[in-house]
């Protein structure tokens, strides 16, 4: 994801001030709300270039008032924020984000030391137990959560989804941010800050029976500790599966240190595949949200014999300066690099300063034989701009779920963070709009839609299967 590490960064130095405090929280009074919600929206308006990508204005103008007209004061931080989230959910941009001024850790904004105990895993509208981030937790995995504090399981899905971030109407991405961070998300909006409430209630079902427990709170500092743990994976790694077949994870796009340089890695990599006469390749880019935009047009050099585009064009919402530039943190040399701006004669407004408009040429060590490419909601950013270019030139198959970003681009890049002066909410903006070069798509709203439809299941996960891999080897065998 190009806007991840960028918005961390940016939003760790801000601290709360001023007003009277309930909980930790100012208090914010309605001409305090009012004023941050103004800026809020002409940030958005003025500075945002795909805000109406995928939704019309008509339906964002209603939502902007309809919020407007419903502010009341007194609120707290957190009661604003939720009044807000989902105005920037429905814009359909997963690299837009608004975030409270104090970051504890990406995503966990609110009751941090109050957090749902269990990790769960979503199917749709249904939440079972995976494990628990408290050992003295006595609960079966596999067990169906119905409701948690007399909320049903299905309402609390429902509300979270509409608060949450990716690109168009997919959903994919949603459950996968779900999946990783329900205690979070859950905790940001159905509890409240300050509460001090030491136990979470559950209702449950084990066996077609159900039943109640109560279950204690968790700190972040827990949850991180072991997530940690967990996710502590290589970024990049090249296996063989048999004599024919290559496997090749790359968990990143990132740029990371000399031990697993990238480009590097990629050369040695399709060396030694050729070397062994590789006929088939299994590119697994699950769980891979983005990273630096070259290296995704650099990969499928390795795997073109032809000369392909890979950007259709970068589009930005205007080259004047933005009226809100007092409350806004904005890329080093912003005013200068505004003058290279062009204005087609249609009056959209182009970035052509990036390589990977060009044409590109495919690499000498190149990889001819059959790509399989293993896909899921994580595969974001520059991960799904790879593979919706791949997909469109007939380059791979695709198994696994919808990508989370968007088939036609996505917004990104360079961000300007805007920092609300009353409630200290930082608004993270996109300032390019990127189009890949594809087009005749069925879905303009979605993701890469997989050639094969492989989405895991319960049972499967408490097994230790990876079905979506079984899918591609098997076949593999039928070929």
């Amino acid at each position: 994801m190009k806007a991840k590490v960028i918005l961390q960064c940016g939003f760790m130095f801000a601290q709360l001030f001023g007003g009277l405090n309930v909980a930790g929280q100012s208090v914010l009074t309605l001409p305090q709300l009012k004023e941050d919600f103004q800026l809020f929206r002409t940030a958005l308006e003025e500075a945002h270039p795909g805000i109406y990508r995928y939704e019309d204005k008509s339906v964002l103008d209603d939502s902007f008032n309809v919020v407007a007209k419903a502010l009341a004061g007194p609120l707290t931080q957190q009661e604003f924020y939720k009044k807000l989230n989902p105005i920037v959910a429905k814009i359909g941009c997963g690299h837009t984000k608004l975030m409270p001024s104090e970051d504890n850790g990406f995503i966990y904004y609110y009751n941090t030391e109050n957090l749902f105990p269990l990790k769960l895993f979503l199917e749709g509208h249904k939440a079972y137990v995976l494990s628990s981030y408290d050992s003295s937790i006595k609960i079966k995995p596999g067990t169906e959560i119905i409701a948690i504090n007399g909320m049903a399981i299905k309402d609390i899905i429902n509300g979270l989804l509409n608060n949450l971030f990716s690109d168009g109407h997919n959903q994919s991405f949603k459950y996968y941010e779900l999946n990783r961070y329900f205690s979070a998300l859950f905790s940001n909006f159905y509890l409240e800050e300050g509460k001090g409430q030491d136990k979470i209630s559950i209702t449950y079902m084990d066996h077609r029976r159900n039943g109640i427990m109560d279950l204690p709170v968790v700190s972040y500092q827990r949850i991180k500790e072991i997530d940690d743990e967990e996710m502590n994976e290589i970024p990049y790694q090249l296996e063989f599966k048999d004599g024919n077949t290559a496997l090749l994870t790359l968990r990143t796009f990132w740029p990371n240190d000399e031990k697993y340089n990238f480009e590097g890695f990629l050369k040695q990599s399709f060396a030694t595949i050729n070397d062994k006469n590789i006929q088939n390749l299994i590119l697994d880019l699950r769980g891979n949200e983005g990273g630096k935009d070259g290296y995704g047009t650099l990969l499928l050099s390795y795997l073109m014999d032809t000369e392909f585009r890979y950007y259709d064009k970068l589009v930005l919402a205007t080259n004047e300066r933005f009226s809100f530039m007092e409350h806004a943190q904005l890329p080093e040399g912003y005013d200068q690099l505004r003058s290279l701006i062009t204005q087609t004669e249609d009056g959209e407004f182009r970035w052509e300063h990036n390589e990977n408009l060009h044409i590109q040429i495919p690499q000498e060590n190149r990889f001819t034989g059959e790509v399989f490419v293993l896909i899921d909601g994580a595969c974001f950013s520059v991960t799904s701009e790879f593979s919706a270019v791949a997909h469109y030139l007939h380059r791979a198959t695709f198994i696994g779920d919808e990508t989370g970003g968007g088939y036609y681009g996505n917004n990104s890049g360079a961000f300007a963070i805007v920092t609300l002066p009353n409630s200290k909410l930082k608004l993270g903006i996109p300032l390019m709009a990127y189009y890949t070069a594809v087009k005749d798509y069925e879905f303009i709203d979605r993701g890469i839609v997989p050639h094969y439809q492989v989405q895991p299941t319960i049972t499967g996960v408490l097994l230790g299967r990876d079905e979506v891999m079984e899918k591609v080897v098997a076949i593999i065998g039928e070929r």
